[in-house]
C-alpha cells in the first residue's frame, strides 16, 4: 500500500513515522511545501520545545471531551524514548533533557530516514480525488494512494509555513469548517497602554464574556503599546478567539498576593501616595492616576483594572489558530467520516490548547492515532 501524508510538521512526520512501524512493507511519503521539514516545531518553547505536560486539564483544550478521548492513553515519554530523545519535567513542563528542539527535529527526521520514508520538499499539495485509489495532485507531480492523512497547519506564524492552504482544500471536499481566528497572539484593547509600555507584573487575568466571568489565571502581564501580552494574555486571546462575535472584557488584579481587606486597612493608616508607593509601579501609579479621576477609582482599580477586547494581534503574532476542521467530522481513529481512507490530524482540526505543551500534545496524540 502507498500512503501521503500532506505536511511535514509534527503531526504529519509522527503520523507517518507511526503508520511505517505498523505496516513496514508499506510506502509512505511526506509532502511539504517548505524547503525544510519540521520548522515550525524549532520556535516552540522558546526553541527548547515545550513538547508535553504532564499535568493536562483537559477542560483547558477546545473541544475538551473529544480531545480527552484521543489523547488519555497518550504517553509523552513512551514516543520520546522511541526515537532516542530522553525527556525531563520543569514544574509540569516536559522538555527534552537538552533543551532544544533541533534534538527533537533531527530525531524524528532520522526515524524517518531508518524506515525510509521520503519527504519531498518544496512541493504545493493541490488537490485530491478520492475513488478506488486516492490521487493527489502537486505543482509537480500526480500520485495515487491507498491512505491520505492531511496535516497541515492552519494560519498562525505564517513566516514558519502556516498558510491555511490545506484547510481550504478540506473545505472544497465539503468539510464542516470552523473559521480559523488567531490564539496565543497578544491582544489590543480600547484602552490606551502606551504610558505603561514595557512594564511587567504578575496578575491575576480574568475573562468577562458578555458580563460573565469564564476564566481566571496568574501570570506575568506585559504590557504593550497598545494592549497586553505574555503568556497568561495569549492563553486569554484563545479563548476570546473561541467565541469571537461576544464582548470581552480582560480584568486584571495587579496586587493577587493581597487581600482587599488588607490593602483597606493599610490605606486608612497612610496617604494615598504612600500606599501607592508601597505596593505599585510608579509607572503605573501614574497610568492609573492619569486613567481614573478619584482615588477611590484608583484604589478600586488596582484589584480590578478593566480592560475592552478590541482585536487580536493577529495571524503573523500568533502561536496557535483557533477553529478548523469540525471535530465531528472524524472519528475516533482520525479517519474522516466523510471520505473513505482520508484521515486529519494535528492544528487542521478545531482543537487547541493554551501554552504549556497542550498543543504539541494534541498533534502527537492525534497522530497516532492512525494505524
Amino acid at each position: 500500500m502507498k500512503v501521503i501524508v500532506i505536511g511535514a510538521g509534527a503531526s504529519g512526520v509522527v503520523a507517518a513515522i507511526n503508520y511505517k512501524r505498523h505496516h513496514l512493507n508499506d510506502d509512505v511519503l511526506i509532502i511539504e511545501h517548505l524547503d525544510k521539514p519540521l520548522k515550525k516545531i524549532l520556535a516552540t518553547g522558546n526553541g527548547k520545545c515545550n513538547l508535553g505536560n504532564a499535568k493536562l486539564d483537559f477542560s483547558r483544550f477546545n473541544n475538551p471531551d473529544f480531545a480527552k478521548n484521543i489523547i488519555a492513553d497518550y504517553d509523552y515519554k513512551t514516543l520520546f524514548d522511541s526515537i532516542s530523545i530522553q525527556t525531563k519535567l520543569i514544574d509540569e513542563y516536559a522538555y527534552p533533557v537538552s533543551e532544544s528542539a533541533v534534538s527533537v527535529r533531527e530525531a524524528l527526521l532520522n526515524e524517518c530516514r531508518k524506515l525510509n520514508i521520503k519527504i519531498n520538499v518544496e512541493e504545493e499539495f493541490i488537490d485530491y480525488k478520492t475513488g478506488d485509489f486516492i490521487t493527489v495532485l502537486t505543482n509537480k507531480n500526480s500520485f495515487k494512494c491507498d491512505k491520505l492523512i492531511l496535516s497541515g497547519g492552519l494560519c498562525s506564524s505564517p513566516k514558519l509555513g502556516s498558510n491555511g492552504s490545506v484547510l481550504k482544500i478540506a473545505e472544497k471536499h465539503g468539510y464542516k469548517i470552523v473559521k480559523p481566528e488567531a490564539g496565543l497572539s497578544p491582544l489590543y484593547t480600547i484602552e490606551k497602554t502606551k504610558a505603561i509600555d514595557g512594564i511587567r507584573i504578575k496578575a491575576s487575568v480574568s475573562i468577562i464574556e458578555d458580563g460573565k466571568k469564564v476564566h481566571e489565571e496568574l501570570g506575568e502581564v506585559l504590557f504593550k503599546e497598545h494592549g497586553l501580552s505574555g503568556i497568561v494574555i495569549f492563553n486569554a486571546m484563545s479563548i476570546i478567539s473561541r467565541k469571537p462575535v461576544l464582548k470581552h472584557k480582560i480584568v486584571l488584579d495587579l496586587l493577587p498576593d493581597y487581600g482587599e481587606s488588607y490593602l483597606s486597612e493599610y490605606r486608612k493608616s497612610h496617604s494615598f501616595d504612600e500606599f501607592l508607593q508601597a505596593f505599585i509601579n510608579p509607572k503605573i501609579s501614574s497610568y492609573l492616576k492619569d486613567r481614573f479621576e478619584s482615588e477611590k477609582s484608583v484604589f478600586e482599580s488596582i484589584k480590578h483594572l478593566e480592560f475592552t477586547f478590541d482585536k487580536s494581534y493577529g495571524f503573523e503574532f500568533s502561536q496557535v489558530s483557533v477553529g478548523g476542521v469540525s471535530v465531528d467530522e472524524v472519528n475516533e481513529n482520525m479517519m474522516s467520516k466523510r471520505e473513505k481512507n482520508v484521515y486529519l490530524v494535528g492544528e487542521l482540526l478545531n482543537i487547541d490548547g493554551p501554552c504549556g505543551g497542550y498543543n504539541l500534545t494534541w498533534a502527537f496524540a492525534s497522530a497516532l492515532r492512525i494505524k
